[in-house]
């Protein structure tokens, strides 16, 4: 069995740049209160959408645009982003809510944003795999 030690390094540089995204999308463009607006949700989403987006194509530059690896690419950007989100979101806001609600929020938080990042880089690693060099050329 041998790694794919470049789709790995991908990943996880990929990973990093969402997870900054998705990180500032929870804690900065969110209000800090205990009512947020469906819009500001949205936009938050959006932002950290197109962080996975970013994260996932930096992660197949850095794998020399091979299509080999861009399931691992897409797993761990996803991981990663939706995660820092989360804690992002818990560290600036957690304060404000009392352990219950604050509990309830952050699990629906990280399954939400889990479902939106494995949705967006699932679905970028599959165009980007059209755009692979192909792999006679790749073994170059």
């Amino acid at each position: 069995m041998s790694y794919n030690w470049h789709a790995i390094l991908g990943g996880l540089l990929g990973g990093v740049l969402a997870a900054l995204v998705a990180g500032y999308a929870t804690s900065q463009m969110l209000p800090a209160t205990t009512e947020v607006a469906i819009s500001d949700m949205v936009w938050a989403g959006v932002a950290a959408a197109v962080g996975g987006v970013l994260g996932v194509v930096a992660g197949w530059l850095v794998n020399r645009r091979r299509g080999n690896g861009l399931g691992g690419i897409a797993a761990i950007v996803s991981l990663l982003a939706a995660l820092n989100g989360t804690f992002s979101w818990f560290r600036e806001f957690g304060g404000l809510y009392d352990v219950l609600p604050l509990l309830t929020r952050t699990i629906l938080l990280l399954g939400g944003g889990l479902i939106l990042m494995t949705l967006v880089c699932g679905l970028t690693a599959a165009l980007l795999r059209v755009q692979s060099v192909p792999q006679e050329q790749a073994q170059l």
